[in-house]
């Protein structure tokens, strides 16, 4: 198990998070504008392991529209550089990602150039069943050593609690989201998870520490089957650069995982 922290490619963030001995690494969270200076990737002495693309435009019916432009170019170009992997999110349905012509010229890319991707699962138009069907059908025109399945686990309750999806249980999501490459969004949510029903988004368990405990002992009898998980603890923050909710999440982590 290794747990990463979200790092923007600000200078305050990267100096304050470089610090943190409990930490193993970073998912690299893009803007899609000026603020990703990638002259900063330099300063980072933890390794990326994930690559975010930006939120307004990760969709892959989205990112299929836009590869081609010079901005998508020079984060795919970053990918290789680094041998790292990029998220999507599954937020179209099924039917639509396959009828799409640009998802199939941008499959058709991403597999010229050897990039490995990351199917994240969503919650407003499609669950997590449905994330994995498009997963399967990405896979089929990339290759399977270089698409995998990316559990959010707010995303999971938010899909069930708040968009009334049939969904996967946390032990079942993680048995069928498992994989040789394994990368998990660790968080929680309160109540509908949405602000506009007075829900809380990408909270830290701080509520909710028994089903935090029961999905590390989930992590960990899967490391017993050659299963490691790289947790990144996507909590929702005021201060960015100090993210103290992420910061107690580790250390939470990291109380429960000493008693297995």
């Amino acid at each position: 198990m290794r747990k990463l922290l979200k790092c923007a490619l600000d200078i305050d963030q990267i100096k304050y998070k470089n610090s943190l001995d409990f930490i193993d690494g970073y998912e690299l969270h893009l803007y899609g504008d000026e603020r990703d200076d990638f002259s900063l990737l330099q300063q980072m002495t933890k390794p990326v392991y994930t690559i975010h693309y930006p939120l307004d435009s990760c969709d892959i019916i989205e990112i299929a529209k836009e590869f081609k432009t010079p901005y998508a170019q020079s984060v795919f170009e970053l990918c290789k550089r680094l041998n790292v992997g990029l998220v999507l999110h599954a937020e179209s349905k099924y039917y639509e990602v396959m009828a799409s012509k640009d998802v199939d010229a941008f499959c058709d890319y991403i597999k010229e150039n050897n990039i490995t991707v990351y199917i994240e699962n969503c919650y407003r138009n499609i669950g997590a069943i449905e994330a994995i069907q498009i997963r399967r059908y990405i896979r089929a025109r990339i290759g399977l050593e270089k698409v995998f399945s990316l559990l959010d686990t707010c995303h999971l309750m938010m899909s069930e609690m708040s968009f009334k999806y049939d969904e996967l249980s946390f032990a079942e999501a993680i048995e069928k989201f498992k994989s040789s490459n394994f990368v998990i969004h660790l968080n929680d949510c309160i109540g509908s998870g949405e602000k506009e029903t007075g829900g809380i988004h990408g909270t830290n368990f701080h509520n909710n520490l028994y089903l935090l405990n029961n999905v590390l002992w989930k992590l960990y009898t899967l490391e017993k089957d050659g299963y490691y998980a790289k947790l990144v603890l996507e909590c929702d923050e005021q201060d960015y650069v100090h993210c103290p909710n992420a910061v107690e999440l580790a250390h939470n982590i990291d109380k429960f995982w000493k008693t297995y």
